[in-house]
C-alpha cells in the first residue's frame, strides 16, 4: 500500500475515534446529570450549577475549574445525619490534556473558621502551609503510627488528633490507605476520588459526620 494512502487511512481512523469519543463522552454526562437530579429529587438536596448563578450556603473551594476560574462546576447541598453536606466539583486538565474532574465533600468542622489548618491522612512526609507557602512537616507519635498530621500548631493538632480520632480513620482505611481529610475555614473536607455519584456521597459524608461528631464532643468542657 502506498505510504500516502496509508496516512490518510490512519487519520481516518483517528478522526472516527476522535468522534465517538466525542459521542460516548457527552452520553456519559447526559447519564450523570440524570443520576444526580434524580438523587436530588430523592434526598430533597439542591443542585448548584455556577453558570446559573447559585452558590452553596457554605464551603471551602480550595482549587479552580481549569476552564472559567470559578471555584467549582457542580455542586449539590444536602443533609446527611443531621449534618449540611456539601459536595463540589471542578475541571481540571488543559488544551492537550483529557478533561478530567476533581472534586470535595465537605461538613461544619464545629471549629472557628480561623483554627489552624489541619490535615490528617497517612504516610505524608510534609506538606506546604497554606498560609506562609512554607514547607510543612509532618507531624508523629499518634494513635496509630501510621496516622502523620499536618499543622503550623502543633499543640492544637495533638488536641485535636486523639485516640478516638485516630481510630476513625483506622477503621475506614481502604485499599490499604487511611483516608485523609482538611481541616480549614471552619470545615472538615476531602477529595472526591472520582465524578460525584450518590454512593461516593453517602460514603465520605458518613466518614465526615463521623470526625465532626466526636470533634465537636471532645470540644465540650468536663462535667
Amino acid at each position: 500500500m502506498h505510504p500516502g494512502t496509508l496516512m490518510v487511512i490512519l487519520l481516518g481512523l483517528c478522526a472516527v475515534g476522535a468522534v465517538v469519543a466525542f459521542l460516548v463522552s457527552r452520553r456519559n454526562a447526559a447519564a450523570k446529570k440524570v443520576d444526580r437530579a434524580e438523587f436530588a429529587r430523592r434526598t430533597g438536596a439542591v443542585e448548584h450549577y455556577y453558570e446559573r448563578g447559585t452558590r452553596p450556603s457554605f464551603g471551602v473551594f480550595p482549587e479552580k475549574d481549569i476552564y472559567t476560574g470559578a471555584p467549582f462546576t457542580y455542586a449539590v447541598e444536602f443533609t446527611y445525619a443531621g449534618y449540611p453536606v456539601v459536595a463540589a466539583e471542578w475541571r481540571t486538565g488543559g488544551a492537550n490534556v483529557q478533561v478530567d474532574y476533581t472534586g470535595n465533600i465537605q461538613v461544619p468542622s464545629g471549629l472557628p473558621a480561623d483554627a489552624p489548618y489541619l490535615m490528617i491522612g497517612e504516610h505524608m512526609r510534609y506538606g506546604i502551609d497554606p498560609e506562609t507557602h512554607g514547607r510543612l512537616p509532618a507531624l508523629k507519635g499518634f494513635a496509630d503510627e501510621r496516622l502523620r498530621v499536618l499543622c503550623p500548631d502543633e499543640s492544637f493538632a495533638r488536641r485535636i488528633v486523639t485516640p478516638e480520632l485516630a481510630a476513625i480513620f483506622t477503621a475506614n482505611r481502604r485499599s490499604r490507605m487511611m483516608p485523609r481529610v482538611v481541616f480549614e475555614g471552619g470545615v472538615i473536607h476531602k477529595v472526591a476520588g472520582q465524578r460525584l455519584d450518590p454512593d461516593g456521597l453517602f460514603r465520605n459524608a458518613e466518614l465526615l459526620t463521623q470526625i465532626a461528631r466526636l470533634v465537636a464532643a471532645q470540644q465540650q468542657p468536663p462535667r
